[in-house]
């Protein structure tokens, strides 16, 4: 099997993070949402917060983040074929921060959770890339 170039692993890589990264960030946020009366989080939430309309805004708005994420870790994979846990980490974190001062989001006070789950989700698709031969694990 030949190997792909840096250029392809570059565009695969765009548009996982773009087009499957919000469809991560809504099922994370659907599950937390219906998770968090069983683990006795829900004093937490914000009150008349309902799964399935905070689950596709957060589908709708994730794409911007995800696209800035993308940016972010593109140059690295064209350069090396690959890119790091800790930058897909920072890039998550850091798209989402940049992108809730551009677009404000509806529950400011669920910001540091909603980073700590960008995270989690470009973490999870740089695995998901290196698991698929996509990017280089290492």
């Amino acid at each position: 099997m030949q190997d792909i170039s840096n250029g392809q692993r570059a565009l695969w890589t765009f548009l996982m993070f773009t087009l499957v990264g919000p469809f991560f960030a809504a099922l994370a946020v659907a599950a937390a949402l219906s998770l968090a009366p069983v683990f006795k989080l829900a004093p937490l939430l914000p009150a008349n917060l309902a799964v399935g309309p905070a689950a596709v805004t957060s589908f709708i708005w994730s794409a911007i983040p995800a696209t800035l994420a993308a940016v972010a870790v593109v140059p690295m994979v064209l350069r090396r074929g690959t890119f790091g846990w800790i930058v897909a980490a920072g890039a998550g974190v850091v798209a989402l921060a940049a992108a809730s001062v551009l677009f404000p989001i509806a529950y400011p006070d669920l910001r540091t959770a909603l980073m700590v789950l960008a995270g989690v989700v470009a973490v999870g698709l740089r695995h998901m890339l290196a698991a698929m031969g996509i990017i280089r694990a290492s």
